[in-house]
């Protein structure tokens, strides 16, 4: 009879089987992807992204409503039930909602090849002609920018964040920064 704290070698090629059979789990939207759009709309998602943005998707704005995100359906429902919220503190909200309910387009799909046709209007609206966007991970959603003005972004970020680090420690004290 083995040990009580003895691993059987059985145990151990199950053990590891199993580790290598589960996913790992989801850290939320990271990275970032340059690619183009077709002449039809289309839209590659990065594979990295299509296993947890799900079979079936929603195409809305970002929450600072100057791009195109791709939400899953709770990260949706989660976003319209925030600005729900804010409806009933102050009437004023029911122009964001109005708004991002325009813009939302529920129970979107990519193709086989991991296309999304993007809707022509939130395609115009926030990315107007462009035909190279950066497909980025913003944690909770997946953000879509014309690249220019990613590229933009990154220089001001330089600038208006010379020294992150000593921002950071600022606002671990709790003193406005």
């Amino acid at each position: 009879m083995l040990p009580a704290d003895s691993v059987r070698p059985s145990d151990a090629a199950q053990t590891a089987q199993t580790e290598e059979n589960q996913a790992p789990p989801f850290l939320g939207f990271v990275g970032s992807y340059t690619h183009g759009i077709d002449s039809k709309g289309r839209l590659i998602i990065p594979a990295s992204f299509r296993e947890p943005l799900g079979e079936r998707f929603a195409v809305a704005p970002t929450p600072d409503f100057k791009a195109v995100a791709l939400y899953t359906i709770p990260g949706w429902l989660e976003r319209r039930d925030e600005l729900l919220a804010l409806v009933k503190i102050n009437a004023r909200a029911q122009r964001l909602l109005d708004q991002f309910s325009k813009y939302s387009y529920v129970d979107c799909e990519a193709d086989a090849q991991g296309r999304l046709l993007l809707p022509q209007k939130i395609r115009s609206w926030r990315l107007g002609d462009a035909r190279e966007v950066d497909v980025n991970g913003a944690t909770t959603h997946i953000r879509i920018i014309p690249a220019v003005d990613s590229r933009e972004q990154d220089m001001n970020f330089d600038e208006e964040f010379a020294d992150p680090l000593a921002m950071i420690a600022e606002m671990q004290k709790g003193q406005a920064f």
